[in-house]
């Protein structure tokens, strides 16, 4: 990877980190020339990690054929959830492993439900091991994507249940199991709980304050 590459590529992981950090406020308008200058670097790199970014889904377009920080509508978090919850669903009945040992699910271990931050992370490490698992690089991805764009979201469910710590427990222990059917119903469920809540999680998220 060439230098100029490393940089664009530098610039685009830290403004992804920044944006999913919940440092900014939904609806923020953002400055590629402000932003440059915060970063220490050229227009460029910033602008090309900016589209790349909106392609991704991670921001809205602003005023003037710029950029804005992502906000949820009701409809389109109702949308993602069930995108979500469609994709894993695929990926429970393509599952080429059912072992116990299988591993593309974590260890009991390595679900952390510490911390707020820390159960969204094994929440996102739990849905990408069982999308690997499929085979599919592509449903992989999708999932990926999916996961990083409901991670502010996944950090005010937190806040607004108590025992999204429990459930995400009982869902890895049912993915090592392999018990397929199980295993769907209860990971629809996990997907129906929220997509009935989305008007307060809009809420909530909106009032959100930045880390």
């Amino acid at each position: 990877m060439s230098p100029g590459a490393r940089q664009h590529e530098a610039v685009y992981v830290q403004l992804k980190q920044v944006l999913l950090s919940r440092s900014y406020l939904a609806g923020r308008e953002l400055s590629v020339t402000q932003l440059a200058a915060d970063m220490g670097t050229s227009i460029s790199p910033v602008r090309d990690a900016l589209h790349r970014l909106y392609g991704e889904g991670l921001l809205a377009m602003g005023e003037h054929r710029g950029f804005r920080v992502m906000g949820w509508s009701e409809a389109a978090l109702r949308e993602c959830y069930t995108w979500h919850g469609h994709l894993i669903r695929m990926a429970v009945k393509a599952r080429k492993s059912r072992r116990l040992d299988d591993p593309a699910v974590l260890r009991a271990s390595a679900i952390d439900c510490s911390a707020p931050a820390r159960i969204v992370e094994s929440t996102e490490a739990l849905f990408l091991r069982i999308a690997e698992s499929s085979g599919s690089n592509e449903l992989a991805a999708a999932v990926k994507n999916a996961g990083e764009r409901l991670r502010v979201v996944r950090l005010v469910e937190t806040e607004r249940w108590s025992d999204c710590g429990d459930e995400l427990l009982a869902a890895n222990t049912l993915a090592r199991s392999g018990t397929g059917r199980a295993l769907r119903e209860a990971l629809w469920n996990y997907h129906r709980r929220r997509i009935r809540a989305v008007r307060g999680l809009c809420e909530a998220a909106r009032k959100s304050v930045p880390s």
